[in-house]
């Protein structure tokens, strides 16, 4: 039975098939509730890389004058790095399910609802954050009822496209749906423990790494692939057999290797050390299925579709393309190697770590959330030439600013790792040797955020001549 369904999957990922058409996909009444999902996610993204940028500062000149404490702007940047791409992923998958199931949304006033909940968590939550009022612990700073708001809106995400995918002539196996929806059901799951309190510190941590990893290596991923699946499939016209073959291969990876992935890490919370060796293998295992979606997305290329592509096409699958990149280097090449049990050992908690959180973000799912985001933007906005160069640079310079950020803290990484852990030097003076490199790491930064205001900026000028298109989605009363 199993060498008969690798048979069927391989005959499907590599058989040749006649070229598909690429055209404009039907669209739904329905599919408009991503709009400010898409545009907020950009919004949102454009303050992050301000935050960022000013932490990065303080970072190489420690007496800057800034307005929040180091700290508190840390927490508002890893928050930002946590919420924006969930909500671009929320709107994106109510339109690309739509578009996948064949038939409108269940509840288009729930989604609209659940936007305008998402949003004021978001609001409420960096307010209080900005003012020190916080639970205490890193990454879920959030006060306990912005918490369970953040449980109310995932639930309703959950719920809506639960209803929506029973609906009658849906197909129930398709794997791009199946992927949205079980995407959206671990998001709830994996953060429902963590309103709970543990008087051990060991166990109140274990559970916290499922939000911070499990969400972003699976609920958040699941949701990304199927995004970059639908993208392929609505812009390249890729055969279907050949992407559903890899997305199943990849719901199967995620599903079985994404929970134990994240093993290397309770060891430094407490546990036995063959946790680490449990983290160490699964973590190869994410490589796998990235390569086959990137395999068919570059038969596409091959076909010489490009050509016939629309700018704003065009542009969202060089975001993709980004996208894939930094999935391979930075989330599945660097992240596999400092799971490596030998290697974790020195590089745990470096730099190197920053090094691939910030690679990992944008590969795994922040650029693809703002490809799928630019896509379903632009099939409503028109973008004038000077904004269509304006976009492309910005996003030149996006590219620009994460290969020098990521390059310079996997240096000061690796030298802090052999300096401090290694020779045994002292660490401030290891922190001092390194400077330089974090002084590179911010000038990394301002290159990402000028690119990244300058594609917020793209984006904004059209929407907001066509801004009666969101504020008709944000009457969350309209039927």
């Amino acid at each position: 039975m199993l060498r008969y369904l690798f048979a069927k999957l391989f005959s499907r990922l590599f058989h040749r098939q006649g070229e598909p058409t690429p055209g404009r996909p039907r669209e739904y009444p329905s599919q408009g509730v991503a709009y400010p999902y898409a545009l907020a996610a950009f919004l949102f993204f454009g303050i992050q890389s301000l935050v960022a940028t000013a932490g990065a500062l303080d970072q190489v000149i420690p007496d800057l004058p800034v307005p929040v404490p180091f700290e508190v702007g840390r927490s508002i940047h890893l928050n930002l790095a946590i919420f924006w791409p969930l909500l671009g992923a929320m709107g994106l998958a109510y339109y690309f399910f739509v578009a996948e199931a064949g038939t409108d949304l269940a509840s288009r006033r729930l989604a609209r609802g659940q936007f305008l909940i998402f949003t004021l968590i978001l609001l409420l939550d960096l307010g209080a954050l900005s003012l020190k009022l916080t639970e205490g612990r890193e990454y879920l700073e959030a006060i306990p009822p912005l918490d369970w708001a953040l449980v109310l809106a995932s639930v309703i995400f959950a719920y809506n496209l639960g209803r929506t995918y029973l609906k009658h002539g849906v197909p129930r196996g398709r794997p791009t749906l199946l992927a949205f929806l079980l995407g959206a059901i671990t998001l709830v799951a994996f953060f429902v423990p963590n309103l709970f309190f543990y008087p051990h510190p060991a166990a109140d941590e274990i559970v916290k790494f499922w939000v911070v990893h499990l969400w972003e290596e699976g609920s958040l991923e699941l949701v990304a692939t199927a995004v970059l699946a639908a993208v392929l499939l609505a812009v390249l016209g890729e055969g279907r057999a050949a992407i559903e073959g890899a997305l199943w291969l990849e719901l199967f990876l995620v599903v079985a290797s994404s929970i134990l992935s994240t093993a290397h890490h309770y060891y430094w919370i407490g546990l036995p050390s063959y946790w680490m060796w449990i983290g160490g293998v699964f973590s190869g295992l994410q490589l796998v299925p990235i390569l086959l979606l990137t395999f068919s997305a570059a038969k596409g290329f091959r076909r010489g579709r490009w050509r016939r592509l629309d700018p704003a096409s065009k542009l969202s699958l060089a975001m993709v393309a980004s996208s894939v990149f930094y999935h391979l280097t930075g989330a599945g090449l660097l992240g596999f190697t400092l799971a490596i049990p030998r290697l974790n050992l020195y590089a745990h908690g470096t730099y190197l770590t920053s090094a691939h959180a910030h690679l990992a973000l944008f590969g795994a799912f922040g650029l693809m959330i703002l490809a799928g985001s630019f896509y379903v933007l632009t099939r409503h906005l028109e973008l004038s030439r000077a904004e269509g160069r304006r976009a492309w640079l910005g996003l030149a310079l996006v590219n620009l600013g994460l290969v020098v950020m990521g390059g310079a803290l996997a240096l000061a990484g690796f030298l802090q790792a052999y300096l401090w852990r290694v020779v045994g030097g002292d660490f401030m003076e290891v922190q001092g040797l390194i400077r330089p490199y974090l002084g590179l790491r911010a000038a990394g930064g301002a290159f990402f955020a000028v690119g990244d205001l300058l594609l917020v900026w793209a984006i904004l000028a059209p929407a907001w001549r066509q801004r009666h298109l969101f504020l008709r989605e944000l009457a969350f009363w309209r039927a």
